[in-house]
């Protein structure tokens, strides 16, 4: 009796364990979303999104986001829609940031924990907006990557063609730094083969997530080691969206950025079998409209390098009354100018006006130079009032006249504008004001 309910017991127990495995198989794997950090270095903090997968053993691609402020889980949201149409596991940097000495050594102990603890198969991509596109950069040129994402920056022609990879670089027309974009609209038959650019009026920020998702859908496409079971359907649905785009685009008149996105198409063969994508560039390109909207972009950038350096002079030369004029005329350019290349032309002008007083602020405190720190600190107040470098800038000033309730006073401002270096504050600074903020 006991026999017979024993091999009872084993029979049931066996058919449980079939059926949890049926059910378990068809069941669909729910996204995760997580901070963690790394084993080896616990300050190097991470955010980590896996989105929904059939099989729990599937691998995917990892993508590694480096964001200029550290601010991992704003720049990963950006990309959880393409990791919906493209799966991929995002993990967003929390510690790599602008300025971070031994970021190359501080990505690869992020990349070796993720692929330790998560479903990571072989492709790897990077992104990174501003600083962190440069340390993407950077840290590709030491390491293979199957694909680079670089928002708001860019860099030149040698590091890119040192790159085998595919490199999709995002800028925006207003951008500061579009001018190092820009530089490859205008001698095609010099453009690296692996470049590719699309351009948007995002100013100095993260692109939005529509147009994250298409260049992450680019290299998903164009490289071999993306793991996908489906990638000819999806590609199908990928051409089509392109398509839309550039008819869009061209609606709108503009056949810069339509006669781009044809030519990023056009160079890769799996996308253009039928030179659908070739012919439309070349039709683009041969366009009276494209050719004019080129002349008046080059016509632009000339006035803009000219001015740049009468700017940079004038921080030294030039007292506040001229700044307010050459201020107020330059943002009243910028909410009346009828000509969208002019006024994009403004705000990269201001936005340059912001990275000098950046940088000048930066010497004029390392040299002890009250009076170009307060000519900068001018400049800096009028156009970004609430900027926290700009704070943590005005603090110097009555620090080196020991006014330290004064200074106090000012760092708390900076930190609640959003100021977050505390080691450079504890560095520049004594214990007795960093221990009173």
């Amino acid at each position: 009796m006991n026999r017979v309910f024993l091999s009872l017991l084993v029979l049931l127990f066996g058919t449980l364990i079939s059926c949890r495995g049926v059910n378990h198989s068809n069941e669909t794997i729910k996204a995760i979303e997580k901070t963690d950090s790394c084993l080896t270095d616990a300050a190097n903090k991470y955010e980590v999104y896996i989105p929904a997968r059939k099989k729990e053993e599937e691998k995917l691609p990892l993508l590694v986001i480096i964001d200029a402020h550290g601010s991992g889980k704003f720049a990963l949201n950006k990309f959880k829609l393409a990791a919906g149409k493209y799966p991929m596991i995002l993990v967003a940097s929390d510690y790599v940031k602008n300025g971070f000495e031994g970021y190359d050594r501080a990505i690869q102990t992020l990349i070796n924990d993720v692929r330790g603890k998560y479903p990571v198969g072989k492709a790897l991509f990077l992104t990174g907006f501003s600083g962190g596109a440069r340390m993407a950069l950077g840290y590709a040129l030491g390491h293979p990557a199957d694909g680079l994402i670089l928002c708001g920056a860019l860099a030149g022609r040698n590091e890119i063609s040192a790159l085998s990879c595919p490199i999709i670089s995002i800028s925006g027309t207003d951008d500061f730094n579009f001018m190092e974009t820009a530089q490859y609209l205008f001698q095609e038959e010099s453009l690296p083969h692996n470049l590719k650019i699309e351009l948007t009026n995002a100013s100095h920020s993260w692109p939005d997530r529509l147009m994250l998702a298409n260049a992450v859908g680019y290299l998903h496409f164009v490289t071999p080691n993306a793991e996908s079971a489906n990638k000819t359907t999806q590609l199908t649905a990928y051409n089509q969206q392109q398509q839309t785009r550039i008819e869009s685009l061209k609606q709108q008149g503009d056949y810069l950025k339509a006669a781009l996105i044809a030519r990023n198409m056009a160079s890769v063969e799996l996308s253009d079998r039928n030179k659908t994508f070739a012919t439309t560039y070349n039709s683009l390109k041969n366009d009276v409209v494209y050719r004019n909207q080129l002349s008046r972009l080059g016509n632009c950038l000339n006035y803009e390098i000219g001015m740049r350096q009468t700017y940079v002079e004038a921080f030294n030369t030039k007292e506040s009354n001229w700044w307010k004029n050459e201020i107020n005329t330059v943002e009243g350019k910028i909410k009346t100018e009828q000509d969208a290349m002019r006024a994009d032309m403004y705000r990269r002008i201001k936005g340059f006006w912001g990275i000098v007083c950046y940088s000048l602020g930066k010497q004029a405190i390392t040299q002890h130079n009250t009076d170009l720190l307060n000519r900068v600190l001018y400049v800096y107040r009028t156009i970004e009032p609430e900027n926290s470098e700009m704070y943590y800038y005005s603090a110097f000033p009555p620090f080196w006249q020991g006014n330290n309730e004064a200074t106090i006073s000012v760092l708390r401002k900076a930190l609640k504008a959003g100021f977050t270096d505390l080691n450079r504050l504890k560095t520049d600074f004594p214990e007795s004001i960093s221990s009173k903020l």
